[in-house]
């Protein structure tokens, strides 16, 4: 008997793929999303402060991490801490603030936001300024200068007096300062670039600066 061969409708075989295509696509896992997590414990800012154009009344505020896998919330109340202190608004490392959202991030993912709340909770949390701290009147520089390689451009400052330090005295001493444009302070007066703070010697009395607007 001779053999026969028989075609497979064009209609049979384009459902055979289609059928196919689906169950490839069902084993292919779906890439995971990255996780929030809320930070147990608020973090306390003692005083209203800003970070750039983020302005930061005083309050609790509870810190919110983008994705748990690359950041700690140990790390990102650390970090906090650190833009807090920072007076010109720009954080370096990667590190961008969003202001619409109160969101700190980098690149890679990693990130965190923060969001005022009334009441704090939770243990372990931190505060800023830590240690012993006066919120002053701002101060005027009335155009762009510096102290030895530490810009400060034209602006209103706010004040923070450290260790029990006068704020009358921290006002003063931020005028002198300005005119020491070699940078070299005197007595035991030193300066952190990174942060606007002045500190004489190891006594831990000071005050530092933040650039407000």
């Amino acid at each position: 008997m001779p053999h026969t061969h028989r075609t497979l409708p064009a209609a049979f075989l384009l459902a055979l793929l289609t059928a196919a295509l689906a169950a490839a696509a069902l084993a292919v896992p779906a890439p995971s999303k990255a996780a929030t997590a809320t930070c147990p414990a608020t973090f306390r800012v003692l005083h209203d402060d800003r970070i750039g154009k983020l302005e930061l009344p005083k309050g609790n505020y509870r810190v919110t991490l983008l994705d748990d896998e690359l950041l700690t919330c140990k790390r990102a109340s650390k970090l906090f801490a650190k833009f807090l202190q920072d007076f010109d608004g720009k954080l370096g490392g990667g590190w961008k603030v969003r202001v619409g959202t109160a969101t700190f991030s980098k690149p890679d993912g990693a990130g965190f936001s923060v969001k005022r709340v009334r009441r704090g909770s939770g243990g372990g949390g931190a505060t800023h300024p830590s240690g012993e701290a006066t919120s002053c009147p701002t101060f005027q520089v009335l155009h762009n200068d510096r102290i030895g390689e530490v810009k400060f451009p034209k602006g209103t400052y706010q004040m923070t007096a450290l260790g029990g330090f006068a704020c009358a005295k921290a006002s003063t001493k931020f005028a002198a300062f300005l005119q020491k444009f070699e940078g070299d302070l005197p007595g035991r007066w030193k300066l952190k670039g990174k942060t606007g703070t002045f500190l004489r010697g190891k006594s831990g009395k000071g005050f530092q600066v933040n650039l407000w607007r």
